[in-house]
């Protein structure tokens, strides 16, 4: 029994450790999503009553970084993006906390499938939210979960091939106690 309860703490052991990896891996890419997007509301934050020319694009899984001012009214008075020709609303809850608060992190899931990291600021009344598709980190994220999960696989069935290989040699080496007695001449 001691034997095995080595074996069953290495298996504890290592899925923590996979485990981990896992979660760090995820949190450190998530919060890296949210780069882009506040670097775009920090410039916008420096203009914010000056809104660039351009064409508006739709919001899809593929968005790249996008604008959205709202105003005190919680009505957008600026966007880089539509969303079925129309400006997207973000929840109120969110740009009311960002009012409270000054500033905001969240993901938004304006419709089933689509996705988007947004980071929002308050100034002068307005909220400047900015925001991008998480499709690249979802994949990401699928293929680190992938590898991990791959990696701890192999690792359970060296631990099993260890365990096996152990308790065989053991078994082997232990000597039969009804051939205590054999071949000895008293």
């Amino acid at each position: 029994m001691q034997r095995i309860s080595g074996w069953l703490v290495a298996v504890v052991i290592v899925t923590i450790v996979f485990g981990t990896v896992y979660l760090t891996l995820q949190h450190t890419g998530r919060q890296a999503v949210n780069d882009a997007p506040a670097a775009a509301a920090a410039a916008q934050i420096q203009q914010i009553d000056s809104y660039p020319p351009g064409p508006r694009l739709e919001l899809t899984k593929d968005s790249g970084t996008f604008i959205i001012v709202y105003g005190e009214d919680n009505k957008p008075v600026f966007t880089t993006v539509t969303l079925h020709g129309e400006a997207p609303n973000l929840p109120v809850g969110v740009l009311d906390t960002t009012r409270t608060a000054g500033a905001d992190a969240v993901t938004w899931q304006p419709e089933p499938a689509l996705r988007m990291a947004v980071v929002t600021r308050q100034v002068s009344g307005k909220v400047v939210v900015a925001g991008q598709s998480l499709t690249l980190f979802e994949s990401s994220d699928k293929a680190t979960q992938l590898i991990l999960t791959a990696g701890w696989f192999t690792s359970m069935l060296v631990l099993g091939a260890g365990y096996a290989v152990t308790a065989f040699l053991f078994q082997r080496r232990r000597p039969d106690p009804g051939d205590a007695g054999v071949g000895r001449e008293i």
